[in-house]
């Protein structure tokens, strides 16, 4: 049972697409779902010029999860292609969560994605209320589901240097609400802005974008051994410059 996840949001430059496409579908996110705990993931998407966007989401049993040899491995001692890729990332935010609260079923084709920094002292009891409200939205049919998790700001990781760093006496907040269709998303994300920011109260907004689902991985039903996901060499030779 998921009681944590690892969000991501990173541009790319679109001349590149093709490779990085083909790079975290086949290898990125095969080697990270060897990692005991890490339960399922999916990759989300906006692509725009010059650069793409990109939203990651890993769900975890729970937050040892990343702290586990097996990931802090894939961490410390990348592939070559993925030291090749790391070079090109840019706008990097990474929040590990505790899930606070969800609701709903199912994975859509597109979802609203919100981060913002709130007061320690108001986050947990606000999130909760929020929830509510999305639940309101689950029932009606306006949301698919949603995930509200709850983590502390600026949380270090050694690869890429963190866009957005915020105050210690603030928790980050991180909304996720999947909707059928972009459309759906598109004519509720007003609502459920205005309704984060009057329960929130924000001190800063870090994300607030809708993407589209571009793979999913429903279960970590991979091999346990990162070096039985590495792409082929077949793949690689594609890219090579």
């Amino acid at each position: 049972m998921s009681g944590a996840f690892l969000a991501l949001w990173n541009n790319y430059p679109s001349a590149m697409t093709e490779e990085y496409e083909a790079w975290h579908t086949f290898e990125h996110v095969p080697e990270r779902l060897t990692t005991p705990g890490m339960l399922r993931a999916r990759r989300y998407a906006s692509f725009l010029e010059p650069e793409n966007r990109y939203f990651t989401l890993y769900e975890l049993t729970d937050l040892r999860t990343i702290e586990h040899p097996a990931y802090m491995d894939l961490v410390k001692n990348p592939t070559v292609w993925s030291a090749k890729m790391r070079r090109h990332f840019s706008n990097v935010l990474r929040i590990p969560a505790n899930k606070l609260a969800s609701g709903g079923r199912g994975i859509g084709r597109s979802t609203l994605v919100q981060a913002y920094s709130v007061k320690r002292t108001r986050a947990e009891n606000a999130g909760l209320q929020l929830a509510r409200k999305l639940s309101d939205m689950v029932a009606s049919g306006t949301l698919l589901s949603f995930i509200i998790g709850l983590a502390e700001p600026n949380q270090p990781y050694e690869v890429f240097a963190q866009d957005a760093e915020t105050d210690d006496t603030t928790y980050n907040v991180v909304v996720i609400a999947d909707g059928l269709c972009r459309e759906t998303l598109e004519s509720a994300h007003a609502s459920i802005s205005e309704t984060a920011l009057d329960l929130l109260r924000p001190c800063k907004s870090l994300r607030d974008e809708l993407f589209d689902l571009v793979v999913a991985y429903p279960d970590n039903s991979l091999l346990s051994d990162r070096t039985a996901v590495a792409a082929s060499s077949q793949l690689t030779r594609r890219f090579e410059s």
